[in-house]
């Protein structure tokens, strides 16, 4: 993981474990196309307080006594969050692409 993607690759991880479990739990291999997009909305919308939850307790190991505090914490997330539909749209060409690769 790169210093300055942390977060974003941290997200992605999230996203991608999730992904896998919405697999197993439905019996499947991988998802069309077509339904990820609403794969992506149960994977990141639906479940963005534990994303939350877990991106801060992940870059709290990371970081250690570096951890930027948690009001920066809280402004880094506004950012992050601001643009639902961007988000949405970059993991799901993340999973197309994570598909493709594990096929």
């Amino acid at each position: 993981m790169e210093k300055n993607n942390i977060v974003k690759d941290l997200i992605i991880m999230f996203v991608t474990e999730n992904y896998k479990g919405y697999l197993k739990e439905n019996n499947l291999t991988s998802i069309n196309e077509k339904e990820i997009p609403n794969v992506v909305h149960k994977l990141y919308i639906d479940k963005k307080d534990k994303l939350k939850v877990w991106l801060k307790q992940c870059l709290k190991k990371i970081q250690g006594d570096d951890f930027m505090g948690d009001l920066a914490y809280q402004n880094l997330l506004i950012s992050i969050f601001e643009d639902d539909k961007f988000n949405c749209k970059r993991l799901e060409l993340e999973l197309i692409e994570y598909q493709k690769n594990t096929r």
